[in-house]
Parts: structure tokens; sequence; C-alpha cells
């Protein structure tokens, strides 16, 4: 999904993107190889904008592969998840929504603490 240059965020840092490091497109093209040392020395993302909207990201390989291993790893999780909640069915161990109600706002509570941090 587009994002205009105001609400950009680098997602290794959680931070927001500098206006210096979004560039457009058109202009990325001539100067790629010094941006690709700018982005390698310092590892700060550069998102390259398309008609006013970001387009693509320049990141260093190990950026991407820590965003690989992140995707498997949330993947994986979500499968194990799934495994557990079936696992839960089967034995009969659910809740009736009235009752896991109280439960879930106390999971949520301790999620924001954690969170918190």
């Amino acid at each position: 999904m587009p994002h205009n240059r105001a609400s950009l965020f680098c997602p290794s840092t959680m931070s927001e993107t500098s206006t210096k490091d979004i560039i457009a497109i058109t202009r990325a093209r001539a100067r790629l190889t010094e941006l690709a040392d700018d982005v390698s020395k310092t590892g700060r993302e550069k998102v390259f904008t398309k008609n006013g909207e970001s387009y693509v990201a320049l990141i260093t390989a190990g950026q991407l592969d820590d965003l690989r291993r992140f995707r498997e790893a949330e993947h994986l999780s979500k499968l194990a998840a799934l495994v557990e909640a079936a696992e839960d069915i089967e034995s009969g161990r659910v809740y009736a929504w009235d009752d896991f109600k109280p439960r879930l706002a106390r999971l949520r509570a301790k999620a924001r603490r954690i969170a918190a941090r």
C-alpha cells in the first residue's frame, strides 16, 4: 500500500524515515551507487518514491536477511498457535464467550504492560 512522505517509517528501527532518505526514483537512478554505499555504511534505509508515493526501498543485505528470518519466525509462530488451538478444541479446552471475555481483558492488560517495558 502506498504511503505519503509524512507516514513513512523504517521497519528495522521503528522510527520515522528522515526526509533526506526519501528520494524520487527518477533522481535515485543517477545516484544509485552513492545511495547504496550510504545504506551500506550507515544502515539507514532509503525509500524511493514514484509519483510522490513510496515505491521501493533500498536496504542492506543484512537487513533483508533479518527481515526474511523475522517473517519466517512469525509464520512458524502463527502455525504453532494454530496447531495449539486445534489441539485445545479437540481436547475440549474451550470457553464460552462470556467466560472468556474477562480472561481476554487480563491477557490484553498483561500484553500492554510487557510492551510498555
